[in-house]
Parts: structure tokens; sequence; C-alpha cells
């Protein structure tokens, strides 16, 4: 065989690249093949534009051949492949998609060829209970193993490092291997590639997994119960896995999304989990398998939802902003005020509700986001009631801010919720044919439509018109909008749906309220007129199974609260007549 030589460079119009004589044939040599002990590799450099977003300045794909004609073919592929996805990437950035990184190798992928290892190992493992002469000495010397892969040692480690190569090199698997030493050769420092070190953790975990399994076939047992959710259902008698086997975090949010039995929260609570899933999928990505995640990216999550401003999505500063951490990074350099210690509480049991939901399922054994929340800071200062003198200028106000009730929906929202502890959301969305006649009172029939959802089950109630609201001509509103044949009982509120009337109507009466009124002290918004009906009904002395059925909170766990079907209407009527405001002056 001729020997390879290299000949002179030859050049065109476009470009001078080396070409080479291999046999009878010349080879152009392609830009970034680089042989790494016995194979070819294509080293790549990331587009400067697209480095933030894809997280990697630079891709190694493994080309499985020592052949370089082979190589340089496979080479060319590989680049215009690379190109294309970038070219769609750029794209996905104009239209603001998240981007994901560019793997040479999937976490699904991964994960199915780690188990589908571990499933061979378990087909060739022995059936039912091993009982051997010298049993105790080969138990000891399995738990010293055991001992070695759980603490990470070198000399286990070099043992799964060696397994890593062999499954990369039969699977053909697009990962950079360090390349062997030769005797005698100084070796340098290592570093393994995100999609290496990711293998080497899992097919230490299948050692893990395997020799927990012979142990407990050694002990007596029939070594088929997993000991790592990783490996549930992978065992000696079962069939070979799919790629489809495990969760991954995109599907168990998509799943969570659309699991029916959510269907009772509101647009509000789905609402949180946004940012919380967009931060999970940047941070952890949408193919780890959900029984992987650790802790120590729940936290990360944590700290890159702490570094975000209030109201993302309504500034035009980070509108160029393609990832979360981009938005961090620039929210820091800008120095602008970040999300309060109490939002980024609520994402985190956000966070940690999703896991919980995950357990509830089965799918999951244990909660990795449990108690990541701070307790709450001495700083902090929650929701609280007006005060009678609040109220006062509140009420006293509203005629003007109504324009003299030309616009009714600012003038009665208030006074409803001052007298009914309803939330805004169930409020602005009130129609005519919600307020009726049940067991002799005048009431507010609050259900789940199409139009409306409602945060809780205890949502749904039906709520007495407190007397003061009669007095005041609510009712005969009614009527006279019945007659026109009017259905929203506030027509004159901006917005389509229970959404943007309540989040358009926050917004003008919280400017209201800070703005003209000067009541802009911590812990006051329209909120707070729930919390002083809640006040209002302990000072009237409603009995606490009243108290939940007006103000719509749940039961307790109590056995003796799930039976019967709680106080009749004309009872809570009684009750709703009670409720007072010492010293608040109303409208004549």
């Amino acid at each position: 065989m001729k020997k390879k030589r290299k000949i002179n460079p030859v050049s065109d119009t476009s470009a001078t690249q080396d070409r080479y004589t291999e046999g009878s044939e010349e080879v152009v040599k392609v830009p970034g093949l680089i042989r790494r002990g016995s194979t070819y590799s294509l080293r790549r450099r990331v587009p400067t534009d697209l480095v933030e977003a894809v997280g990697r300045r630079e891709i190694w794909v493994s080309l499985g051949t020592s052949n370089y004609k082979a190589a340089a073919k496979k080479a060319r592929l590989e680049a215009v492949r690379l190109d294309i996805q970038w070219d769609k990437q750029r794209e996905a950035l104009k239209s603001g998609e998240l981007l994901k990184s560019v793997d040479t190798v999937s976490e699904a992928e991964l994960r199915h060829v780690v188990v589908s290892d571990f499933w061979a190992s378990q087909q060739e493992a022995p059936l039912g209970r091993v009982s051997t002469e010298d049993g105790r000495d080969y138990l000891e010397s399995l738990e010293a193993e055991l001992g070695g892969l759980e603490a990470s040692d070198p000399s286990s480690l070099a043992a799964v490092f060696s397994h890593a190569k062999a499954i990369i090199l039969e699977r053909k698997l697009p990962i950079q291997v360090p390349p062997d030493q030769k005797f005698g050769e100084r070796s340098g420092t290592v570093h393994a590639s995100p999609e290496l070190a990711r293998l080497l953790e899992l097919l230490r975990r299948s050692d893990v997994e395997k020799v927990k399994r012979l142990i407990d076939r050694l002990e007596g047992g029939h070594g088929d119960n997993a000991f790592d959710p990783f490996f549930a259902g992978v065992n000696s008698f079962s069939e070979a896995p799919n790629a489809s086997n495990g969760l991954t975090l995109g599907e168990a949010i998509k799943r969570f999304e659309t699991d029916p039995t959510r269907a009772h929260l509101g647009d509000t609570a789905d609402a949180k989990y946004v940012v919380t899933f967009r931060v999970m999928k940047e941070i952890i990505g949408d193919d780890r398998p959900l029984v992987s995640i650790t802790r120590a990216e729940c936290a990360s999550v944590q700290e890159i939802i702490a570094g975000l401003p209030p109201n993302l999505s309504k500034l035009k500063a980070y509108g160029d902003c393609n990832t979360m951490r981009a938005v961090v990074a620039k929210a820091a350099e800008r120095g602008d005020k970040l999300m309060s210690p109490g939002t980024v509480r609520v994402y985190t049991h956000t966070l940690s509700a999703f896991f919980n939901w995950a357990n509830r399922k089965g799918l999951l054994t244990n909660n990795p986001a449990t108690r990541l929340a701070s307790a709450n800071g001495a700083a902090d200062v929650s929701r609280r009631p007006f005060t009678v003198d609040e109220l006062n200028k509140i009420v006293g106000a509203l005629r003007e801010w109504s324009d003299d009730v030309r616009l009714p929906g600012r003038y009665w929202v208030p006074l409803i919720a001052i007298f009914s502890g309803m939330r805004l959301g169930e409020i602005v969305s009130l129609t005519v044919d919600e307020v009726v006649v049940r067991d002799g009172a005048e009431c507010f029939v609050l259900r789940r439509t199409e139009g409306r959802s409602l945060k809780t089950p205890g949502s749904e109630r039906v709520i007495p018109v407190h007397p003061q609201l009669n007095q005041l001509g609510l009712l005969q509103r009614v009527a006279t909008l019945r007659e026109q044949g009017v259905k929203r009982l506030f027509p004159d509120l901006r917005g389509k749906t229970q959404h943007e009337l309540s989040d358009l109507f926050q917004k003008r009466f919280s400017y209201w309220l800070k703005r003209v009124l000067l009541i802009n002290e911590r812990g006051v918004s329209f909120h707070s007129f729930r919390h002083g009906f809640r006040d209002a009904l302990r000072e009237a002395g409603v009995p606490i199974d009243a108290t939940r059925a007006l103000g719509g909170w749940a039961r307790s766990a109590a056995v003796e609260e799930r039976y019967g079907q709680g106080a009749r209407v004309a009872t809570l009527a009684r009750w709703m007549a009670k409720i007072e405001y010492p010293g608040l002056v109303l409208p004549a």
C-alpha cells in the first residue's frame, strides 16, 4: 500500500485547501477533521451570534471510523447538518422561540442506552436466590465494590470509563472521548464533554444498581426490585426497554398542563407555572429524565428566577434576550429591580408543587424541591385589611372616580368586595343571571363556566347579597339590566375574558389607590377588601363552617366536616346581615 503523501495546495476561487493522495485517489482535507486516538472527529466552532443561546462555543462530533476517506465524507455531511441546524436556530431567535442547546446526543438517547445496557446485564444475571460456598467472601467483595462506586472512588470510576468507551464505540454514539495514552507518555488534562460526563454518571448509577441487586440475591432476595427509580420496571423477566421508557421533564410538564384533575384551577394559578417551566426547561432540559433531576438543579432554577425583574413580559428593554440567563445578566448589568423575596417564594412553591404532583401520580418517589423556599423574612409585609379611615377615603371618592356612576363598574366593584369578600376576578365577571333568589334570599351564585375560572373547588358557592348593597341600589340595577337584556353586570369594564377584566381593573384601581388617594403603604391592594371581610366575619361571631361557605375557603380535613351539605342559604343570609364595619360611612 502506498504511503499517504502530502502534495502542494491547489488554489481555487473560493479557498485554499490541502489535498492528500491516498492510494490512487486524491482526498481534500476537511476543516475541523481531527484524529483523536484511533478514530476521527469533527470539531466545529459555534457561530458567535449563537454562542449565548446555544450555551456552547464548539461542537465535537465523533465520526466512528479510523479511515480518513470515510471520515472526510462523514465530516462534510455533519458540517452541512450543523449549518442547517444553526440556520433554523437563527430563525427561531427571530421569532422569539426558546432554543435548546445543540447536543450531539440527547438526554433521552443516553437514558435509553444505559437502561438497555442494564436490561441486557439483568438477562444474564442468575435467576432467583444465589447460594455459593464462598458466599460470604463474595458478599464482602461486592460490598467493597459498592462502596467504591457510591464514593466515586478513582479505581471504580476507571472501570465505568472503560465501560462508557465500549458503549460509545459499539453504538457509534457521537460523543468525543479522550484518546488512549501510550505507555511512557505524559497524560494531559482530560476535559469530558457534558454528554460524556452525563453518560459516566448514568453508568455509575447502573453499576451501583447491579451490585445492589446481586447483594440482594446473595442475602436471600430475588434481586428484581429496583433500588434506584431510574431502573424501575427493568429486571430479569421484563421486556426490552424502548426509547420512550421513562418520562422526561418536557413530557411530565405537558402531562401536568393537560391533567383533567387540575381543571378546577383557574388561569391565575396556571399562569404561575409559565415562568417556572420556562426556566426549568432552559436550566435542566426538556429531555432530562424526571427521576434524575437533583435538588442542586432545582436550586439553580430558583436562583435564575430570583435574578429576574418583575413583569418581565412587559419590559421592552429585555426584548432582545433569548434566554432567561441572558435576562438575568442584563438585569444585573442595568441594576434593575428584581423580584421580591415573596414573589420568589411563590415561584419556588410552584416548583415544589409540580414535583408533588409527580409524586401523587407515581412518577417520582421524592420531591427534589421540597422546603427549598426560604421562610418568610421579617422585612416582608403581608397583605392586610384596609383600616376604617382608608375604607372611608375609598368609599367617599367612588362617585368621583366613577364619573358620577357613569362608569358603574368602578363604583360597584369595591362596594361588592367590601360586603361579600369576593375576589376581584369573581366580581368583574358577574352576569345578571348570576344574581338570583335562593331559599328566599337574593344571592350571587358563583359557578365555573366557560367564561369564568375559579381558584379552588370551594370557590363555587352561593353568597347572599348583603342588605347594605340592596339599600345602595344594586338589586335595582340588576332588575334594570335584566329588562334591557344586558348580560354582564358591568358592561362598562374593558376586557373580554375574566383575566383581561381583572387585570385591567386591578391596574386602574392600584393607580387610583396609590397615586390619587395616596393609600400607598405596603401590604394594601384590592385583595385587602377580602381580608377585611374575613375580620368582619370574626367580629360578627359567624361560625367557621358558615365563614368557609361565604368566603369560599376549603373545608378542614376533619371527618365531621365532610358530612352533610353545609348551612342553608337562608342561614347564611342571616349571618351575612350581621356583618358590619363600625365607623364606615356609606354613600347616600
